[in-house]
């Protein structure tokens, strides 16, 4: 005798269709399963909400951790649910939202071709008018009309004093403006057809802004700015010891870098003509720590062991608790991080390469003052952090700056002359680093630099590599070369000295030493890499051929290298433009393997090790 599963039969609204369903059978598979187009984003894993239903003709099941994050107090005491996380029940009648979600696939501002389902949704509705008879309040009569596509959603304060100003208009039509699973404003007749987000990446040293419109997926505008929080130290490890001193100075960095965002709101802002009651929602990619400090949390635990972040989960809030002066009931999302030193601006490269998915074995890596790696192998994950410092940035290095009009980009060592090139051709006035990889590269393979990482003594370079001996000078720090100007007047010429080379010997050991780490970790070697991926500001202007003369990655031949820009930022302004690849982000971290280097036995010869140039070959 066959045993056959209990039939559970059940009833949706609004199709009002009974179905038949196996006992234990998901609300969800239930619907999907009988055609019924109950939505959903995150395939049935609790992690969009999307797919709530109100249940009626029978007791709702207690809510479980993924309905509280993802609905109301308000919409679980009135019976929804998420349909993904419960089973059918005997009788039940189940409502659904019909839902307006416009989904189409556009290219979008780097980012090639994106699904565009943000999470705003803007729906034009026209009430019925009051009368004697019928003296309904005004956000009763709007929610009727609602109720249909959209279901259940609790109105922010915000949007009920903007519909008490439309006053007796509302009768003409209003638009009513969803984030999530709120209402977040409403407008005066339809304006459908206008809405915009802001996407940042939150760097150490730079942050970056851009404004985009929800409607179309197009960038409107972009602004970046230095942090901040850099008066406090060039880097993570710096700020955390600053917070340290107490909570006044937690909010100290808290403001400072809410100031830079400010700031580069306005910009964005000034340039298009957006006003700001027009942005419903912002996301944010950061360092662990820079998100933190982003929501005024405390982040001084993560800088000693244990290394304990206070929370790696995303983050939802509104534009007023974050102190941004936008409209002040829009959503802001911060996007989860991985662990203590790898953080969302990670999750965002790794949603921006599309990781996890590619084909092969994929290294990537975010060149910058928290240096972050990811390693692919398969559809496997693993990552890990290295404390690069702020000497890619241009930062500690003595005439070091940031990528801007005169900087030396580019360096090359002739038989018997050193060329440079500045960024806008301008005149030269300091080495960006890029420039700084460019021309220790060089030194090493004219081996002006030994590959320990000394920069040889006039008289050695005269027996070695006489053509440019007379351009070493020197000085108490160990010597310098001149790159540009004249070595009979070194205080105007622009000079690299054997510390700068150290700081960089510093920064790429660090990176190079997370990389052969996770490489062994994996069971990896370089020849089983099929692709390196540089990421970040200046992983954009790198030389592929320089990164692997100074051994910051491992040789695998120039063409194998590409760089892919600001990948973090991009990661953000996919959240933002679409609630599939923010599903999608809230996924990864629980795929990746996070490795710790300082538990790593041996760490300080590896890291020695990494320290050291290639031999020239």
């Amino acid at each position: 005798m066959i045993d056959l599963d209990p039939i559970v039969r059940s009833r949706f609204l609004p199709e009002d269709r009974e179905i038949a369903a196996s006992e234990g059978v998901t609300i969800l598979d239930a619907a999907q399963a009988n055609d019924i187009p109950v939505e959903t984003v995150c395939s049935g894993k609790g992690s969009c909400g999307t797919c709530r239903v109100l249940i009626r003709e029978t007791e709702p099941p207690l809510p479980n951790a993924h309905d509280r994050r993802r609905l109301s107090d308000q919409q679980l005491a009135h019976g929804w649910r998420l349909a993904c996380q419960h089973p059918v029940a005997e009788d039940a009648v189940y409502t659904h939202p019909v839902g307006v979600r416009a989904v189409r696939v556009v290219e979008s501002s780097g980012l090639g071709r994106i699904r565009l389902d943000p999470d705003v949704q803007k729906i034009y509705v026209k009430p019925a008018d009051p009368t004697l008879h019928d003296q309904s309040a005004d956000w009763s009569r709007i929610q009727d009309e609602l109720a249909a596509v959209a279901g259940d959603l609790d109105p922010s304060l915000e949007a009920l004093r903007r519909l008490a100003a439309i006053g007796e208009d509302i009768g003409q039509g209003i638009t009513v403006v969803i984030a999530g699973n709120r209402i977040v404003s409403v407008e005066p007749g339809d304006t459908t057809e206008r809405g915009f987000g802001l996407a940042f990446d939150i760097g150490t040293t730079t942050v970056v802004g851009a404004l985009m419109n929800l409607v179309t997926g197009e960038e409107v505008a972009v602004a970046s700015g230095l942090n901040g929080q850099h008066i406090y130290g060039g880097d993570v490890i710096s700020r955390m010891s600053v917070t340290m001193r107490g909570p006044e100075w937690v909010g100290r960095l808290t403001q400072a870098v809410r100031s830079t965002i400010g700031d580069i709101i306005e910009r964005c802002l000034d340039a298009s003509g957006v006003d700001r009651h027009e942005v419903y929602e912002l996301t944010f990619v950061g360092n662990t720590v820079m998100e933190h400090l982003l929501v005024g949390a405390d982040p001084s635990r993560i800088s000693y062991s244990p290394f304990v972040p206070t929370m790696v989960d995303p983050i939802t809030a509104t534009a007023a608790e974050v102190g941004l002066d936008v409209l002040p009931s829009a959503s802001v999302w911060v996007s989860p991080n991985v662990a203590s030193y790898v953080g969302g601006d990670i999750v965002g490269m790794m949603l921006s390469a599309n990781l996890g998915r590619r084909r092969g074995n994929v290294l990537a890596i975010d060149v910058g003052t928290n240096g972050e790696i990811v390693l692919q192998k398969g559809r496997e994950l693993f990552a890990t952090a290295a404390p690069a410092g702020p000497a890619f940035e241009g930062a500690e290095i003595s005439q070091g700056m940031r990528a801007a009009p005169g900087a030396i980009e580019r360096v090359r060592i002739e038989d018997d002359a050193i060329e440079v090139d500045a960024i806008d051709n301008a005149e030269p006035v300091g080495i960006c680093g890029s420039g700084l990889v460019d021309a220790v590269a060089e030194l090493v393979r004219t081996g002006l630099v030994t590959p320990s990482g000394r920069l040889l003594w006039q008289e050695e370079a005269e027996q070695a590599v006489p053509a440019h001996a007379d351009r070493i000078i020197p000085d108490k720090t160990g010597g310098a070369i001149v790159l540009y100007g004249s070595a009979d007047d070194p205080d105007s010429a622009i000079k690299l000295h054997a510390q700068d080379i150290r700081q960089l010997q510093l920064a790429k050991g660090s990176i190079r030493c997370g990389v052969n780490v996770l490489m062994h970790h994996a069971g990896l070697t370089a020849d089983d890499l099929d692709e390196v991926i540089l990421a970040g500001a200046f992983g954009s202007y790198i030389d592929p051929a320089g990164a692997i003369a100074i051994g910051l990655v491992p040789d695998v031949g120039p063409e194998a290298i590409r760089a892919v820009g600001n990948a973090a930022g991009h990661g953000a302004r996919m959240c933002l433009l679409s609630l599939t690849a923010r599903v999608r982000a809230m996924d990864l971290p629980a795929r990746v393997s996070y490795v710790e280097l300082s538990a790593v036995p041996d760490f300080q010869d590896e890291f020695a090790l990494a320290m050291g140039f290639p031999a020239p070959s």
